[in-house]
């Protein structure tokens, strides 16, 4: 099935990705800690992470030309996280350094039975990009604009400078903000989690609660469903799924940033929906076999290995270095 939009020419950048970016701190425990324990840390890792930040550097992993818009904080935090996204090879000239702030962190809780995570996270509200500092040489210089809906304001400015000079928009759709149905209305492309149909829209009924949301705006809408695989939408309301890729989780923090970086690549590449599917799922899948939001996807001939040897298990070489 084809997934029925189009996508700008050549541009200086394939994609450009405006949200968030962070700094991760991973506590590997035996089982999630209950009430009043004090359990061990297995192991602790510092780790950049943010959803926009991730799936540009995931983007410029894959080939492609990735440019990252966002705000980080003027502490080591803040150096650290830039330095990642810079090391990424994705290009930051538009990153804007805020004084006296520290970054945005995350404290995250990783399961070592199953690599379920729970992340408690901070961002000082001067972190925020602003409508009015968003111009259309910071935006509308890439193929794809992905947003993630956290600044609100900001993101809806963004996808409409992105659509005055006809670049496609990309939404991660993961929580509810104030704002968020107003950054839906802007979106042609919106990849949910899997809760966030039904949490949009009120509607139990998952097939309800996506007839909706496409009437809502987007043309295209895809979901991630975990261990089950995804699922997408096409302009012509046909629905494909894929299921996953089974392989040795070590950590699930990130899986759906990566998972959205492949898809822009299969948007890109003008790919079938089934083959797009295929790719994120074999990407998130890779991205769980190392710890943090960055970890097991090294370049597209490592998830194009894996999408070749279809979905069953991974044999302990094809696992990322460091696993």
């Amino acid at each position: 099935m084809l997934l029925g939009i189009d996508v700008p020419g050549v541009r200086k950048f394939d994609v450009v990705g405006f949200g968030l970016n962070a700094v991760d701190h991973l506590c590997f425990v035996p089982e999630f800690p209950t009430p009043g324990s004090k359990p061990r840390v297995s192991r602790f890792l510092r780790t950049p992470g943010g959803q926009a930040a991730s799936a540009m550097v995931l983007c410029s992993r894959l080939g492609l030309r990735a440019k990252y818009v966002g705000k980080v904080g003027g502490d080591e935090t803040g150096s650290f996280s830039l330095a990642s996204i810079v090391s990424g090879g994705v290009d930051t000239s538009d990153v804007v350094t805020v004084p006296d702030v520290t970054n945005q962190l995350a404290m995250i809780v990783v399961d070592e039975r199953n690599g379920e995570r729970t992340i408690l996270w901070h961002r000082p509200a001067e972190l925020e990009t602003r409508p009015e500092e968003l111009t259309a040489e910071k935006i509308a210089v890439g193929r794809i604009l992905l947003i993630d809906g956290h600044d609100t304001a900001g993101a809806a400015r963004a996808a409409d400078i992105a659509h005055e000079h006809g670049v496609l928009v990309v939404l991660d759709a993961e929580s509810i903000k104030e704002g968020t149905d107003t950054v839906v209305a802007r979106t042609d492309v919106l990849l949910a989690s899997r809760e966030f149909p039904r949490r949009f829209t009120g509607e139990a009924n998952l097939d309800t609660a996506f007839d909706m949301l496409w009437r809502a705006g987007p043309r295209v809408i895809g979901m991630t469903l975990g261990s089950l695989g995804s699922l997408v939408m096409g302009a012509d309301g046909s629905v494909v799924s894929c299921p996953s890729y089974e392989v040795d989780i070590v950590d699930t923090t990130g899986a759906g940033d990566t998972f959205h970086g492949a898809f822009l690549y299969g948007l890109l590449s003008g790919w079938s929906a089934e083959r797009t599917l295929s790719l994120s799922n074999a990407a998130a899948a890779l991205c769980c076999t190392a710890a943090g939001a960055r970890g097991g996807v090294t370049s597209l001939e490592q998830v194009l290995k894996l999408v070749a040897r279809g979905p069953r298990r991974l044999r302990d070489e094809d696992h990322a270095p460091g696993v």
